[in-house]
């Protein structure tokens, strides 16, 4: 399952149809399906629906929902809002389909007649068809006041595709939008569906086939795979190893955790604990020695190896010799011990896992970054990827999967832009893969979260994963254990960090 822009979205679209199947008989498929989903909902006939279009493709989807539910019995009221100037050619051909089958069906509102009667009464579905993906300006005017009068009445509300109003790319909201109870999704998802108001406004989500051709993905470049619970069920073996009972705790590698002077400890202690819970055999902590008395009680089970500020170098060299990965960020202070840190670990050859404070100080370094000689993988946030990129934080926000894709694909570096919902940039000997992580919930955003994720990632390396398996993988463990342990709103709200741990498996 991918999820799409809309500029992809509509690639494939064109390429199924000039491969030979028409756009008709995709509408066709798609508003079959639809009607499948919303009769599950509705299995009495008595229920009566209000379906409401306008003149584009996602009316025409509409109208031919109409059709079929009218078909099957219910009862059904059209209203059209808009012009008829530049109707598409599949919505005028669906109201021809509808005129002749049910002439005695008037599609309200479609010769300029306001039949206000019509959409004042109360239904106990209203269907929205207005405006699908293709909505690339605001909304206002009449349509806006519409819109928001569908969302004041009652009954349940199910979006066609996508919810009016909602920017099928980024989420956001294109004026006003339909917020829906139940949205029924063509082809694919939308990238839009995920992040900004895209949760809240699409309800649930439905997918419905509609038949489009497969070999059409192999020229979406920017598609992403969808990584829900069935795909961690179904690959979670190129992951998680099956532990041998013929087996000590060098078996299941070494992760080495790097703390700078005058950092956050916290952090640290959250991502050792991380790494141990998600099966790694041992956690080595290289602190100044002023801290090891905190470690020792903290993190029992962690070796910790102390370091005075005036050797820093030297000692880091002694303690990554025997090490199967390094997480340097977590709680890492931006001072010139920091940057020597990272700067000599870069130079090195382990494997290695960059967060947080780490981030920061390679932003203003991008060439050294760009010259590193270990393989890594970084592990960002919203704010430190605009800073990894020189741009503010709502430029990022808007367009997420092109900076990512981007950024990785520009330094050569596996990644996660961690968000609301996360994206994934996989580099490897076939170019870049892209995946979207939609596993998790708002119990996420809480201090920590990403530590306890960077020590995910860390411990599956160790383990012997590769890193770019790690960083997937670990990215949807650590969504499954807020999962688990927030599963009502109250437990999403009083969710902190180290219950996030206590949930890992």
């Amino acid at each position: 399952m991918y999820a799409l822009t809309a500029k992809a979205m509509k690639y494939v679209d064109e390429y199924t149809i000039a491969a030979g199947i028409p756009s008709a008989v995709l509408m066709e498929n798609a508003a079959k399906g639809a009607v499948d989903e919303i009769t599950k909902r509705f299995p009495d006939k008595s229920a009566e629906f209000l379906v409401v279009c306008s003149s584009g493709n996602n009316g025409g989807d509409a109208v031919c929902v109409a059709r079929w539910l009218l078909h099957l019995g219910y009862s059904v009221n059209v209203y059209f809002i808009g012009t008829l100037e530049n109707a598409s050619e599949e919505f005028a051909r669906q109201v021809k389909i509808l005129a002749k089958a049910y002439p005695d069906v008037q599609i309200a509102g479609l010769r300029g007649d306001s039949d206000l009667e019509v959409i004042r009464k109360e239904y106990d579905c209203i269907i929205d068809g207005i405006f699908g993906i293709g909505l690339n300006k605001k909304i206002e005017g009449n349509y806006l006041k519409f819109i928001e009068y569908l969302n004041s009445k009652g009954g349940c509300k199910i979006a066609l595709d996508i919810p009016s109003g909602l920017n099928a790319s980024n989420g956001h909201i294109m004026g006003t939008v339909f917020w829906a109870d139940l949205t029924v999704t063509f082809a694919n998802y939308k990238t839009g569906m995920f992040f900004g108001y895209g949760k809240e406004a699409c309800g649930e989500v439905v997918l419905v086939d509609i038949g489009t051709i497969d070999s059409a993905y192999d020229g979406v470049g920017d598609k992403l795979t969808i990584c829900d619970s069935d795909f961690f069920e179904n690959n979670a073996y190129n992951a998680l190893m099956p532990r041998s009972e013929n087996s000590h705790k060098g078996t299941y590698g070494t992760v080495g955790i790097v703390v700078s002077s005058n950092g956050m400890l916290g952090a640290s202690m959250l991502a050792a604990r991380a790494a141990y819970r998600t099966g790694c055999g041992l956690v080595k902590i290289f602190c100044p020695s002023k801290y090891t008395g905190f470690f020792n009680v903290s993190i029992p089970e962690a070796v910790v190896v102390p370091y005075k500020s005036d050797d820093v170098i030297g000692a880091l060299g002694d303690f990554t010799k025997k090490l199967d990965v390094i997480l340097v960020g977590p709680g890492m202070k931006e001072d010139s011990t920091g940057r020597l840190i990272v700067k000599q670990i870069l130079s090195g050859s382990i494997p290695t896992v960059l967060d947080a404070g780490a981030l920061n100080l390679i932003a203003k370094n991008l060439k050294s970054f760009k010259r590193r000689k270990c393989e890594c993988v970084i592990t960002p946030h919203v704010g430190e990827m605009a800073k990894l990129c020189g741009e503010e934080v709502k430029v990022i926000d808007k367009n997420k999967i092109a900076f990512a894709a981007k950024f990785s694909e520009k330094f050569n570096v596996s990644m996660v832009l961690k968000s609301d919902t996360s994206i994934v940039s996989l580099i490897g000997r076939r170019g870049q893969d892209l995946y979207i992580s939609t596993v998790g919930n708002s119990g996420l955003a809480t201090a920590g979260s990403g530590d306890v994720q960077a020590g995910v990632i860390a411990s599956l390396i160790a383990q012997g994963n590769t890193v770019n398996d790690s960083l997937l993988y670990g990215t949807i463990i650590h969504g499954r254990a807020a999962d688990k342990f927030g599963n009502d709103e109250d437990s999403k709200r009083k969710m902190m960090a180290g219950d996030i741990v206590d949930n890992l498996f």
